[in-house]
């Protein structure tokens, strides 16, 4: 990485004020405004307005597949990042493009690779071919904007660069859960990853009239615990059911929205349980078949991060009870925030840490239990929402 100048000036410094750091997601958009100090002068969360073409990384991609010379997606972000970092530094009197020297930008391999107008079609469909594997680099009205790669195609810049910044000790596994649930686990001095499907279960899909994924979570185990749906997904009493309804759906009015206030009436439909079953199953089979894989016993693990927004907003007793971490795991849960926007900001203020990052991200381990009979009889028999031990 050079050092941090306008196009055309690399080496000259001083050419602009501040830098940017933009954690590319799926959902949403986290943008920092740094200063030359590298303190933080503002920060803003926007809904990624790629979201029309699709609610997640699947869709999307399909949809590129249909329409493969459009621009429509790429377009749409780069315009949201050229409208809110103009608003940002209007607010610190400073004006875009000429008071902003360079832009990083850490995301999911789909998202990253959509974002530099690259065909994501080698990551719809085995063996998965992720379209770059080093930092790439492009001119946003004159700034330079880098876009580091990650370790596969499901292990992208988001939870490696999150692993890096933290950084994963010894004995700590990271969890980064979208519409991939990705893991990094640090155990003999060697990083491993893997990346489970989820699906839409932990993506704005699973929102019902803006209500969070998370509360979807919370509901359907609230159903569990007051035995109105069995473990294996079954509504148990047909006097739950909506009467007008003809997908069988729950309606729950005494859901919450993830700000703790009574929200809209949230419906728990047969597809979103089998979502969450899924999601649930995927994230477990894979955390249980990663620590074998490394050799790590789960009851050896002393912390384990839970990363983005998803991690955020989720209650750790309902990711105990619905089976996506083993219970007894829980007091060693710590919520990291943001790691992802982290990396963003130390890799743009510090031209030696991308070095860094490139240099962690080779010795990355990567496992794929996709065809694995192990790993598909654990996930079929994790599809019951319950607890583990």
């Amino acid at each position: 990485m050079p050092k941090i100048g306008r196009k055309g000036k690399e080496g000259i410094e001083g050419m602009g004020s501040y830098r940017a750091a933009i954690d590319l997601g799926t959902t949403t958009l986290e943008l920092s405004l740094l200063k030359e100090d590298g303190s933080v002068a503002a920060r803003r969360g926007i809904p990624n307005p790629e979201s029309r073409f699709g609610s997640d990384v699947i869709s999307r991609m399909t949809y590129l597949q249909k329409h493969p010379e459009s621009r429509e997606l790429l377009d749409s972000v780069r315009l949201s990042f050229r409208t809110v970092l103009s608003e940002m530094l209007s607010g610190q009197e400073a004006a875009y493009p000429d008071d902003l020297s360079g832009i990083v930008v850490t995301a999911n391999t789909v998202m990253a690779s959509i974002l530099l107008g690259l065909s994501t079609e080698s990551l719809g469909r085995a063996p998965f071919h992720m379209p770059f594997v080093e930092t790439r680099e492009f001119d946003l009205d004159g700034i330079p904007v880098w876009v580091p790669a990650g370790a596969s195609a499901f292990l992208g810049s988001d939870s490696c660069g999150g692993a890096w910044e933290l950084p994963l000790k010894e004995k700590e596994i990271l969890l980064d859960l979208g519409t991939n649930g990705e893991m990094l686990l640090c155990y003999n001095g060697k990083i491993h990853g893997a990346s489970a499907a989820c699906g839409p279960a932990f993506e704005n899909c699973t929102r019902s009239k803006g209500i969070y994924g998370s509360t979807t979570l919370s509901v359907i185990a609230d159903l569990i615990k007051r035995g109105k749906l069995s473990p294996n997904g079954n509504f148990m009493d047909s006097k739950s059911m909506d009467p007008n309804s003809k997908d069988m759906k729950f309606t729950d009015g005494r859901s919450k929205d993830k700000y703790g206030g009574v929200s809209d009436r949230l419906e728990i439909t047969p597809k979103i349980l089998r979502d969450v079953q899924l999601a649930s199953a995927a994230v477990y089979a894979t955390f249980s078949m990663l620590l074998k894989r490394a050799g790590c016993p789960v009851k050896e693990l002393r912390t384990v991060y839970l990363s983005g927004g998803f991690g955020f907003h989720m209650s750790l007793r309902d990711a105990g009870s619905l089976g996506i971490l083993p219970e007894f795991l829980l007091d060693r849960v710590k919520v990291s925030g943001n790691t992802s926007l982290l990396a963003a900001e130390r890799m743009v203020m510090d031209p030696k840490a991308l070095s860094g990052y490139t240099a962690f991200l080779k010795d990355v381990i990567t496992h794929r239990f996709a065809g694995d009979s192990e790993f598909e009889t654990l996930f079929i028999d994790s599809m019951i929402l319950k607890p583990r031990k």
